[in-house]
């Protein structure tokens, strides 16, 4: 019931049982059968016009006329009113004599008075305690949103006062973090633009040397050729991490889930990045611990996961280093899960860089830069197809020491026992 219904049901309720009480105590006072029917009738009158009055003072209460102190106010005096029009009207059918009534009267009015001035009291106490959450509503509505009001006490104007300051709250960090993206945004578009703009440079350099004759030696025509089938692979493969990024985003990303052991994604990851790793000098292997449960997985997402990691990993690891990728179970805490850990032997990433890694687009000074070829996307969408799967990823690097990228995957029976 709104709490307006509720009030007014209260107020009828509380009339009606003053007029029941008024007839009880002339019913237990007795009185003599001549009068009987004039007295009830006499009493009937009274109470419809005590109800009469309050239901004008309900109806005037709900339609929200005034400010809440004026209304507490005047509903102290109708309370006042009425009592004092009850007492004049059957101080004749009690037994107050007329002698006795100014006697009454002028103590009913004393406490009227004082139990006005308590109402006006802490009518004006409540509607300022409202003023504070009304000047903070609005200042949060001109765009201060550190705005905190007081919540001492316990009453529903405080439990108000501590929803207001969670709402300000959330609207903080919602704040927050639309500047966040608004600023990564900006830094997408500024990295995208430079990442497009490069290769496309190179491109049409050579595509203009060649289209003037300035390249008539067919070795230095095949390296362009090579360099340029480079460069628009370099295109392809951003244009397709784009659409990816902006499948996570969206949750649209597609999950082909399927049993696999634990050992084909780190072969199958392995086989397909040694050349490359080769090339660079570096030493690439597995280790695969035995009796892994299977695990439930869209397999070609988890490879693009390993194959993500492990390039990244070539990028930043001098020649004669090395890169492991490691299968095994998880923590106790994680019993649902398998971890995998890539780690390389490589400059490692300061401690500064390591809580926005998985930033799109984001590169440290030393360890993403771009010069060594990364566009800066391989570890947010790591990430994104991780979470999609109900995984974790994190990073665990010391500057000279290597780096560690770490990610969890839920164990095949485990999840078809949750689903």
């Amino acid at each position: 019931m709104p709490a307006q219904q509720r009030s007014a049901a209260l107020l009828l309720g509380g009339l009606f049982l003053t007029a029941l009480a008024l007839l009880i105590a002339i019913g237990w006072r007795g009185s003599s059968d001549a009068g009987g029917s004039g007295l009830w009738s006499y009493i009937l009158s009274v109470a419809l016009i005590s109800l009469a009055l309050g239901g004008v003072a309900v109806a005037w209460l709900r339609s929200g006329r005034g400010r809440p102190w004026l209304q507490m106010t005047l509903t102290y005096a109708i309370g006042v009113g009425l009592a004092l029009f009850n007492i004049f009207l059957t101080a004749r059918l009690m037994f107050i004599s007329e002698r006795d009534l100014p006697i009454l009267v002028t103590l009913l009015l004393f406490a009227g008075v004082a139990s006005l001035a308590l109402g006006v009291a802490l009518a004006l106490l409540i509607a300022g305690r409202v003023a504070v959450i009304n000047d903070g509503a609005r200042r949060i509505a001109a765009g201060d949103l550190s705005v905190r009001v007081a919540t001492r006490g316990s009453d529903e104007l405080t439990d108000l006062a501590h929803e207001f300051n969670r709402m300000a709250e959330r609207l903080a960090q919602a704040d927050t973090e639309r500047t966040r993206q608004e600023v990564a945004r900006r830094d997408l578009i500024g990295a995208v633009s430079h990442d497009l703009r490069t290769p496309l440079a190179s491109l049409s350099v050579m595509l203009e040397a060649l289209a003037d004759g300035m390249v008539d030696d067919p070795a230095t025509t095949t390296r362009y050729l090579a360099t340029m089938r480079g460069q628009i692979k370099q295109l392809s493969n951003l244009i397709d991490d784009l659409f990816e990024l902006s499948q996570i985003d969206a949750g649209a990303l597609h999950l082909a889930i399927e049993r696999v052991a634990a050992i084909d994604l780190v072969s199958d990851a392995i086989e397909g990045l040694r050349p490359q790793a080769a090339a660079q000098g570096i030493t690439l292997h597995g280790s695969v611990a035995a009796g892994l449960p299977p695990l439930l997985v869209a397999p070609h997402l988890i490879e693009r996961v390993l194959a993500n990691l492990v390039s990244n990993a070539i990028r930043h690891t001098p020649p004669g280093g090395q890169i492991t990728i490691h299968a095994l179970p998880a923590d106790p805490a994680d019993s649902a899960m398998l971890r995998f850990e890539v780690c390389d032997t490589g400059e490692g990433i300061a401690a500064a860089d390591l809580p926005y890694i998985f930033e799109r687009f984001y590169r440290s000074e030393k360890s993403r830069s771009r010069s060594t070829g990364g566009a800066g996307l391989g570890l947010a969408i790591a990430h994104g197809i991780i979470a999609a799967h109900g995984g974790r990823i994190w990073i665990e690097s010391t500057p000279g020491s290597g780096t560690s990228v770490l990610f969890l995957l839920p164990i095949a029976e485990i999840a078809i026992q949750t689903t």
